[in-house]
């Protein structure tokens, strides 16, 4: 499943900017000195947002709304004193439940900037670029309140973002701090230097994932003497997975998961296998929650406890489709069903204790029905993802009174939407004066596929 997207809002007068956030965003924080103190202590915590390539797009996606709201964004930057925006923030699914899950700015934060806004083109959306959206890159700044941030004298932090062959985001913090005598620098590392996950969305986990979310070295410990450290080095580390994890805090939920799903075809059969891993926190629980639904053929669950890893695999079996559709992977069974072309009749009875008398009619036209059910898994269940074998040429004419379909429903759950089961089905009817010279099966199979019969 993919990640929900994120939207960046800047505080209004009357209504708050909004810039849509396509990319990870890279938050860093920047100590102030007190060069007075001796030794010289932090003072306080600048944080900084740097995002590039966030869009302000008109909300009623035409030219002159874009360029009315553009200038009032800019009007709103140039207020001096009150009337100045105080924060920003991220909230998560705009369009959805539009979950707020970080704040820069009151109550929390203090001497709100914005310290940098430059505008290009947009590479995705060149003829849409300064017509209805404008890219930027934002980069804004506060000072964090913290609870007691005096007795570091001495702070160096290095920021790592990168991305592996599948294009999965991987974040770290290493942050280098030291303290006057009597102050605990692994506390402060701890509170200090571990990334906050909530804005990064369900799909992350901790790589560093012990109760704190970092992991700590102390340089000048002395265990036996119990002496308080003064010098550490904290590495925090966060890695993004294709599936939903659910971390929310650190130590929580697994460190590392992995889910297949193996599909095997055979001329009768048709075999699915689903497998899921995870190590860390909750492990069985996680692997246990991406159970398929429906009947199972087998199911194997490993779990070892003492290295906290838990293994599921999963085989459903269910009897191989007629024919595929491979353009559109639907998969279709074909019942047909012939009947008439031949002379009607009836019998009258007759009072009396006679035998009934035969009547003989017209020769009854040919009539056609068919039964057709199609299977697809994965997508999004649309019309035009699960479309409908052709119409019967002449000499059928289809009886659209007599005749329905259904739109695309669910037949199947999976363990997550992408391996969801969808189904579609229909019921035609045709007539025909002369008699067929084909398969209507073999002749259904071969017409062009169309999204709806339009009944």
């Amino acid at each position: 499943m993919a990640p929900l997207p994120l939207q960046l809002e800047i505080q209004g007068n009357q209504s708050h900017f909004r810039f849509d956030v396509p990319g990870a965003f890279e938050p860093r924080l920047e100590p102030v000195w007190k060069d007075a103190a001796d030794p010289p202590e932090i003072t306080e915590v600048r944080e900084v947002w740097e995002i590039p390539g966030a869009r302000l797009v008109a909300s009623d996606g035409r030219p002159e709304t874009f360029w009315k709201e553009w200038r009032a964004f800019l009007a709103r930057l140039r207020v001096r004193g009150q009337g100045f925006p105080l924060w920003v923030r991220l909230v998560r699914d705009p369009g959805g439940a539009a979950q707020t899950v970080w704040t820069l700015g009151a109550p929390d934060h203090e001497r709100f900037k914005i310290e940098e806004l430059s505008a290009s083109s947009d590479e995705l959306a060149p003829t849409a670029t300064w017509r209805i959206l404008a890219p930027v890159t934002l980069v804004v700044s506060a000072v964090q309140r913290f609870a007691d941030p005096n007795g570091i004298v001495g702070w160096d932090q290095e920021v790592r973002s990168s991305y592996d062959a599948g294009g999965l985001h991987a974040l770290e913090w290493q942050t280098t701090l030291t303290t006057r005598e009597g102050v605990d620098a692994v506390d402060k590392a701890r509170r200090f230097g571990r990334i906050d996950i909530a804005p990064f969305g369900g799909s992350y986990s901790y790589a560093t994932n012990g109760p704190d979310g970092v992991e700590v070295v102390t340089s000048d410990a002395d265990e036996p003497n119990q002496r308080t450290p003064t010098s550490c080095t904290v590495l925090s580390r966060i890695k993004q997975w294709g599936v939903h994890v659910g971390t929310t805090s650190p130590g929580s939920s697994p460190t590392e998961v992995g889910y297949s799903v193996r599909t095997r075809a055979a001329k009768d059969e048709r075999s699915t296998t689903y497998r899921a891993t995870a190590r860390g926190p909750g492990a069985l629980a996680w692997v246990e929650g991406r159970r398929p639904g429906g009947p199972i053929e087998t199911a194997e669950v490993l779990h070892e406890e003492a290295i906290r890893y838990a293994e599921g695999t999963w085989v459903v079996k269910e009897p191989a489709p007629d024919q595929p559709d491979a353009p559109e992977g639907v998969r279709w069974q074909i019942q047909a069903e012939i009947t008439g072309g031949h002379v009607d009749f009836d019998f009258e009875p007759v009072v009396g204790g006679f035998q009934p008398v035969l009547f003989e009619g017209a020769i009854l036209p040919w009539r056609l029905s068919l039964t057709l059910k199609g299977r697809r898994r994965g997508g999004e269940g649309k019309p035009e993802e699960l479309k409908l074998p052709g119409l019967l040429s002449s000499p059928w004419l289809l009886d659209r009174n007599a005749s329905r379909e259904k739109a695309p429903f669910v037949a199947e759950f999976g363990a997550d939407p992408d391996s969801h089961l969808w189904a579609r089905e229909a019921s035609l009817v045709y007539w025909s004066a002369s008699k067929p010279t084909g398969s209507p099966a073999a002749q259904v199979r071969a017409a062009q596929p169309v999204e709806s019969y339009y009944l």
